[in-house]
């Protein structure tokens, strides 16, 4: 069962919604109160990583990943930049992933993810003569291209650097970009992990100049391997995650602390290829990353961030395993991940965030605007809500199906869709049609496990 997060108690929202249902109504096993927000939903809650990668269908070229990751989805599309040749700022800029695509110029790039309806985000390299660089060419150049959020530097940690010396680093380097542009936002260090040393030193070191404080999680991490019901069953590391560095922003830059962001810059239910043991007991062989069980992660893991009022990005539109949507034809691709999906088809970390972004061929609709008090005393099922539209995203990580007695404060019928397990992980999902709100209530299936979305209207 979620814990709920909002300024009403579960009882009080679940009297004032059986109030006013007749005698002999079933008793709500999921309560919304769409009248009562929690939080705000900004348009960057949602974003998505851009690689570089893609064996030459990128977002720059190709019509049917621009279609897929498109509409204004994302708030977000986050990408590495650097100058081909390092401190030299007349140099072209290119992607700056290791073995990335260096033919796009920086402008082609920040220009597709614009077209995408996203605001870009700029990795940029940790000196400060190619960041300021970077700002005055995108910004302040002959032909603006502006980028607004900057990140310096990508997983510090993971190179063994130390965080105070990062720390330093940023510090010179944010001061120089700020000359060149004081509105743009920057922020650091994008650990590996949820690195709480390395963070406190940051903060100690930069929080009275960062912008946001952005760190990577993978639903499995470093040579951990989690079998799919434990994977599940950490999703609420992402909310507590959230939680624990706005507590640490909060202790340690007070003054500062309500303007300063949180991202998880990088998400995905795992960080490489692990093949499970038979002893899990999964449905399926294959990695994770490209069943089913990916998709149920996706969303419950978007939803803990959301939840806690964070920023998620899902890592990366093309990257193999790591990647939203397939970036290989069937054949091409390694035998594990031959399942018959073609090039640029979703992957199930695209369909589980779609049901809160919305996807390609569907009419999932995005959430919306506010977050709004929701709570279940189903097992194994989490629930998320928004005004704005009016949106229900339920999701049952569990292998049981639950029938859902829903509760709502407003409506007359809601349309929903739903994805469980008996289609391909590709598949989209299933339009469950109209569901009439009645006395208040609205009643479905939970398939064990399943991802529903419903729109109140």
């Amino acid at each position: 069962m979620r814990t709920l997060k909002a300024l009403l108690s579960t009882a009080t929202v679940a009297t004032a919604l059986l109030s006013a249902a007749p005698a002999g109504a079933a008793t709500a096993n999921v309560t919304v109160a769409f009248g009562t927000t929690v939080r705000s939903v900004p348009p960057e809650t949602f974003g998505i990583d851009i690689s570089g990668y893609g064996y030459g269908n990128y977002i720059t070229n190709d019509a049917t990943q621009q279609a897929m990751l498109g509409g204004g989805r994302y708030g977000l599309a986050r990408m590495q930049l650097v100058y081909s040749v390092p401190g030299d700022t007349t140099s072209k800029i290119v992607a700056g992933g290791d073995g990335a695509d260096r033919g796009p110029t920086g402008d082609q790039w920040v220009s597709a993810i614009k077209n995408l309806g996203s605001a870009p985000v700029v990795i940029a390299p940790l000196d400060p003569v190619d960041a300021a660089g970077l700002v005055r060419h995108f910004n302040t150049g002959t032909a603006p291209n502006r980028v607004t959020r900057w990140i310096l530097g990508n997983e510090p940690d993971g190179a063994q650097m130390d965080a105070a010396d990062y720390s330093a680093k940023f510090n010179a380097a944010y001061d120089a970009m700020k000359a060149v542009d004081p509105t743009i936002k920057v922020g650091g260090p994008a650990t590996a992990y949820p690195n709480w040393d390395f963070l406190q030193t940051f903060l100690t070191g930069s929080g009275s100049r960062a912008d946001f404080v952005d760190f990577h999680k993978y639903g499995m991490g470093g040579d951990t391997f989690l079998c799919d019901d434990r994977l599940l069953a950490d999703t609420l590391e992402w909310e507590n995650d959230v939680t624990r560095l706005r507590g640490m922003i909060q202790a340690t830059v007070p003054s500062r602390a309500s303007s300063i962001g949180i991202e998880v810059g990088e998400m995905n239910s795992d960080w490489s290829v692990h093949t499970a043991p038979s002893s899990c007991g999964n449905v399926g062989t294959e990695p994770v990353q490209y069943r089913n069980a990916a998709i149920w992660w996706a969303a419950s893991a978007f939803g803990h961030v959301v939840d806690a009022g964070g920023t998620g990005l899902a890592y990366a539109d093309k990257n193999g395993d790591l990647g939203l949507l397939y970036d290989r034809a069937n054949a091409d691709r390694p035998s594990y991940a031959q399942n018959g999906a073609g090039l640029d088809e979703r992957m199930p970390i695209y369909s589980g965030l779609g049901f809160f972004t919305g996807q390609q061929g569907t009419s999932l609709q995005h959430f919306g605007t506010s977050l709004v008090s929701s709570s279940t005393t189903l097992p194994d099922v989490e629930v998320y809500a928004s005004a704005n539209p009016k949106v229900i995203v339920v999701v049952n990580k569990g292998t049981t199906s639950r029938q859902a007695v829903i509760g709502v404060d407003s409506g007359t019928t809601a349309t929903a869709f739903q994805k469980d397990g008996s289609t391909v992980s590709y598949a989209t999902p299933t339009s469950l049609g109209s569901l009439p709100v009645q006395s208040g209530q609205i009643s479905l299936t939970l398939p064990g496990p399943s991802v529903t979305q419903l729109v109140v209207g």
